[in-house]
């Protein structure tokens, strides 16, 4: 459940700003409210595990314990730039542009990326290797900059940038998730399918892994495959719902023919 070009793969991890040790290999997030954290926190795994409603109504309630939480604002703001829904995203850039609290650097180095895409530039790409530079141990930095990299259209230094967050991180099952739509996007179908397949290892109990692998078996005009795929994530979890399903039946019979033989479990 991703965008092949524009991958909404985002959420750094949250820790307390200026309390941190030196040696800290996370990047600093800024707000005054343990509560605010801790739904913040919840709300990047949400995000990862690609909850997207869930994750969105975590970082609102986020938001009524601290109106001025800048990765909040910056990550949902980011959201709906991803998914071009402009009013969202001025919305919420305008609020982490203007937010009050003393940031770190690489908070500062994100708000000056929203200031650039607000006057419209897609190449933010320097600033993402800066937070790279600053914090090369966490993973999340590398993330900001396949996000940057992807609107930048720079598929092949996506793939790159995914490669070492995975050598980066404890938990590369996201990445994994991203980097198959990367290779979609340069129509590498067999390393597409094996980042796919490494998603599904890792985190099998997860219904988005199968709904990645209908989008995969969807771009290689696999129908049958897409279709089970897609009703599979679906029987985990409803809210993926049936449409692609029966997109991926009607491709099918039309492809072929003949009806789509339906084996229910």
């Amino acid at each position: 459940m991703k965008r092949f070009v524009l991958m909404i793969t985002f959420m750094l991890l949250g820790v307390l700003a200026h309390s941190q040790p030196a040696g800290d290999r996370q990047i600093p997030v800024s707000t005054k409210s343990q509560a605010a954290l801790a739904l913040y926190n919840q709300g990047k795994k949400l995000f990862d595990d690609v909850a997207l409603a869930k994750a969105i109504k975590t970082y609102g309630q986020a938001l009524d314990k601290d109106p001025d939480f800048f990765m909040v604002n910056y990550q949902l703001a980011f959201f709906y730039y991803l998914n071009q829904q402009n009013e969202k995203f001025e919305e919420y850039a305008g609020a982490a542009v203007n937010c009050k609290e003393k940031l770190s650097d690489a908070e500062g180095l994100l708000r000056d990326a929203l200031v650039l895409i607000r006057k419209g530039s897609q190449d933010v790409t320097d600033i993402g290797r800066k937070l790279v530079e600053l914090y090369p141990g966490d993973p999340e930095s590398y993330k900001n900059l396949a996000n940057f990299q992807s609107i930048a259209h720079d598929s092949v230094g996506v793939v790159k940038t995914l490669q070492q967050a995975i050598k980066a991180t404890n938990n590369p099952a996201p990445f994994y998730n991203d980097l198959g739509y990367a290779y979609l996007s340069l129509k590498q179908m067999d390393k597409a399918e094996e980042a796919f397949d490494n998603y599904i290892r890792l985190q099998p109990a997860n219904p988005n892994v199968y709904d990645s692998k209908g989008d995969y078996y969807m771009f290689a005009k696999k129908y049958e495959q897409a279709y089970i795929s897609y009703m599979k994530a679906n029987r985990m979890d409803p809210s993926f719902t049936t449409n692609k399903a029966e997109m991926a039946k009607h491709m099918y019979e039309q492809t072929e023919g003949k009806e789509l033989e339906i084996v229910t479990m």
